[in-house]
Order: structure tokens, then sequence, then C-alpha cells
């Protein structure tokens, strides 16, 4: 981007967010990603078409362009950090380090920015270790909000094309969300159960907004502001209600594995006898 245009429109992620509603995989048009476009907006013209609140931007987005865009009026940044894992972050071609992103995130605090963080779950290269590094790496940045996903291989995509050349897409064509609508994972790498990516998706929620730090931010936010307190309190139900739905589902992709490895193991020793 130019200085003089520090405005980005990117409408690749408005489709993203769009799959991401989505999700059914039954339009074969809603899996064709095609390479981002991207429209430069100048900050008076953002402010005169009101281009000011929910921004997206990147980890590698420089402090004198955050500046500006915090004075035409953006009070929040959607951010894609993928991963807490250096060599993740490589494989997905991120085109930002760690070290970037803790710095992005300290520019926005610096100047009142709030910020969204989205991770993934299940790139090339995910290990129970890089899981781990990933959910301490979110605590250590802190951002606001947070939104945690499993990778899904959309066809045409380079991870699609990765997974089925090496097996690990499990069903091919299989749903991406289940009846209740919650993610399931289609991608189980050797050593990496898919059903483990699930569990740990919850354990990433948990563990983020049980802190003592994000609890007091809400608490603060609450006890100071009734519309606040208001639009927390429905947002705390919501949640709440998801995460128990979301456990439910854990559970029972644990038991259907356990089923499967079972009827899997007695016809083995079927097979032998």
């Amino acid at each position: 981007m130019q200085p003089a245009f520090p405005f980005r429109l990117n409408t690749g992620r408005v489709r993203d967010q769009w799959h991401t509603m989505t999700r059914t995989g039954l339009s074969p048009r809603l899996s064709a990603h095609l390479p981002e476009p991207f429209v430069e907006v100048h900050p008076d013209d953002a402010n005169r078409f009101g281009i000011v609140d929910d921004s997206f931007a990147r980890v590698t987005t420089d402090y004198e362009t955050l500046k500006a865009m915090k004075e035409a009026g953006c009070r929040l940044l959607i951010v894609g950090y993928e991963s807490g894992d250096p060599q993740i972050l490589k494989n997905v071609k991120k085109g930002a380090t760690v070290e970037r992103a803790r710095q992005f995130t300290k520019d926005c605090k610096k100047l009142g920015l709030l910020v969204h963080g989205d991770f993934i779950l299940g790139l090339p290269g995910e290990t129970k270790e890089t899981i781990r590094r990933t959910i301490d790496f979110a605590k250590e940045l802190d951002c606001e909000t947070i939104q945690v996903s499993v990778a899904h291989a959309y066809p045409g995509t380079e991870l699609y094309d990765y997974a089925k050349a090496n097996g690990f897409i499990l069903i091919e064509g299989a749903q991406t969300v289940d009846e209740g609508g919650h993610q399931v994972a289609m991608i189980e790498y050797p050593g990496l159960p898919r059903d483990y990516v699930m569990e740990m998706v919850h354990r990433f929620y948990d563990e983020y907004y049980f802190r003592p730090k994000a609890i007091f931010r809400i608490v603060r936010k609450a006890a100071f502001n009734s519309q606040e307190r208001k639009r927390l309190y429905v947002e705390a139900k919501q949640f709440l209600t998801l995460r128990a739905a979301r456990n439910r589902a854990v559970k029972e992709a644990r038991k259907i594995q356990g089923t499967l490895t079972t009827a899997a193991s007695q016809a083995g020793t079927s097979a032998h006898d």
C-alpha cells in the first residue's frame, strides 16, 4: 500500500466470512478461492462513505497506517493471526512472523484500537505442541475478543491439494459443520486425531476467556457502562450456550471415534482368527 492511501478494502476477506457463515460446501462457487482483490481507499473517501468500524488489517500493517486509521474513526480491527508457531506461518505463506504480530498488537493497544483475533487449528504442520503454542500466544497477545476455527480444505486451494495428495482428507466432500452448525474437522494428520483438534478448540476458548485478566476486562466494562452491560449479558448467555453445545459435540465426536476404533480392532482380531 502507498502511505497516502492507507485503507484497504479486502473483498477476499468478505468472501471468507461468507464461507464461514455457510460452510456447507453445497455450492461449488462458495468453495472457489480466487486471488483476493483489493481496493485502496483514501482516508477522505473512507470518512465520506463511512468505512471506519470493524476494519480488516494484516499483522504487517505499520504503526503510521494504524494511526491514520484511528484518526479516521476506526475503532476495531479483525486480524488473522492464524497460528503462534513460526513454522506453520511459513507453511501457509502467511508473510508475517510471530514477532511482527506481537509488535502489531502492541501498536494497536498504544493507539487504543481494539483487536478481534482470528486463529486456526489444523493447518499444515500442526501438532499437539504447536496447538499449545498458539493458545499460549493468543493469551500473550490478549486481544479484546477471539475466534478459533479449524482448517477446512476447500477445493481449489493449496491446502486442499496438499491434504488430498497426502491422504489427510478423511471423507471427500464431507460437510464442514454438523447438523447443529458446529465446526467439524475434515482433515486428520498423523498423530493428531480430529477429535483432539475439536477438543482443543473448546479448550482454547475456555483458557482464553476464563483468565482473570479477561474476566476483569469484561466486568469493568459492565460496571461502568449500562449499554455495554446489556450487550455483554446477551453475549455471555450466547457464549455459555454455544460452549455447552460445543462441549457436547466434542464428547459425541470422541464417542463415535471410540466406537470406530473398537470396531476396527475387533475386525482385525476376527481376521487373524
